[in-house]
Order: structure tokens, then C-alpha cells, then sequence
């Protein structure tokens, strides 16, 4: 199973960025760039703890940042695309940049809230769902064959695995709870969870 959510907070999800620049050969790229500019490559955890309160969300945000892993041994067929936008609804401008491609791992990062914790997320395409919509994607994307899908889900356990079976101190249901969160949790009690 590609899926993996799990509680983190900020120290927490700096491990895992560790482990993510050390350990694999991924590329980190914004999931959409702000309205008008380019689309930001981010080469370490640092640079990432610049730009993003990595662990703090605010309002009804879910997630304190939205992240793609592109691995190039899985591919050379990354593509980021420019978005048309609508400027009435867009303060004026009028397009952002996409991070695509059919074998693109999803790091969502959740982190405290005034409601709680949310979830972190990780995952990635599979070859017969990307499939399933090559015809309609083919002109953005290409073909669903550029990729090396067991490359592609190598790398993803591997970020997985370290999650799970390394950074995790606990379980609330099947989401793995990492160490920081798990001193959160056993400091304010479990209703600080939700989804």
C-alpha cells in the first residue's frame, strides 16, 4: 500500500525531510507556486523551514506545506506546467506553476492547529490508475511508460518504512504517531487528534 498518514509535528516532520535529502535521490518541489511565480525547487530542509512553518497550521488550513517528490531514477519525464487562472477570482493574476508527472510523490504536511493535530500524508500514482487516464492526460503528461514504476514505489517504501517502522512511537488507528507528537499527545491528552 502506497497510503501512509501519520501524526507529526514540526521536529518531526524536520526528520523526515532529513531522512528524505539523505536517503533518497528525491527533488522537493511546492505541490502549485503562489499566484504569478515561478515554481520553487527546495534543496534542503532548511531552505524548506524558511519558506514554510513546517508543523503550524492556521485557520482551516489542513496542511502547513503541500509538497511533490520528484525521483529521477523512476524518470526524466517531469513536466511543470503553467496554470491559466482566472483574475477576477485571483487577485489579478493570471497563472501559477504546477509540479507534474504520472509517478510524483505527494508529502502533505500536516502539523498543530488551535483544533489539534492533522495528519500527514504521503503518496503516489499506481501504474494501472495512471493508466486508466493516460488518454486523457497524454498531451501534459506523456506516456505512462516514461516511468519505472518499481523504482517509483522503491523509493516511496522507502520513505514509508522510515516513517513507520523508524520515526513511530505510536499507533492512533492505523496512522503511525511520530516522537514528537507522541510527547504532545501524552502531555494534552488525545482529543488533540483529528482527521
Amino acid at each position: 500500500m502506497s497510503n501512509c498518514e501519520f501524526y507529526a509535528i514540526r521536529d518531526d516532520i524536520l526528520n523526515v525531510l532529513d531522512f528524505i535529502y539523505a536517503e533518497t535521490d528525491c527533488h522537493v518541489f511546492e505541490k502549485s507556486s503562489e499566484f504569478g511565480q515561478e515554481l520553487r525547487e527546495f534543496t534542503s530542509t532548511k531552505q524548506l523551514a524558511e519558506v514554510f512553518n513546517l508543523g503550524l497550521c492556521h485557520g482551516k488550513q489542513k496542511y502547513s506545506a503541500l509538497l511533490q517528490l520528484y525521483t529521477p531514477s523512476a524518470s526524466d519525464n517531469f513536466v511543470i506546467q503553467k496554470i491559466a487562472l482566472n483574475p477576477k477570482y485571483c487577485s489579478g493574476h493570471t497563472f501559477r506553476y504546477e509540479a507534474s508527472g504520472w509517478g510524483l510523490i505527494q508529502l502533505y504536511l500536516g502539523g498543530i492547529s488551535e483544533r489539534g493535530i492533522h495528519h500527514s500524508h504521503t503518496n503516489h500514482n499506481s501504474e494501472k490508475r495512471a493508466q486508466k487516464w493516460e488518454s486523457i492526460y497524454f498531451d501534459q503528461l506523456g506516456s505512462v511508460d516514461t516511468w519505472n514504476w518499481k523504482q517509483l514505489s522503491k523509493v516511496s517504501r522507502k520513505i514509508r518504512y522510515h516513517i513507520r517502522n523508524r520515526l513511530a512511537v505510536g499507533k492512533w488507528g492505523s496512522r503511525p504517531i511520530l516522537h514528537s507528537a507522541q510527547k504532545l499527545i501524552d502531555k494534552e491528552g488525545c482529543e488533540r487528534l483529528f482527521n
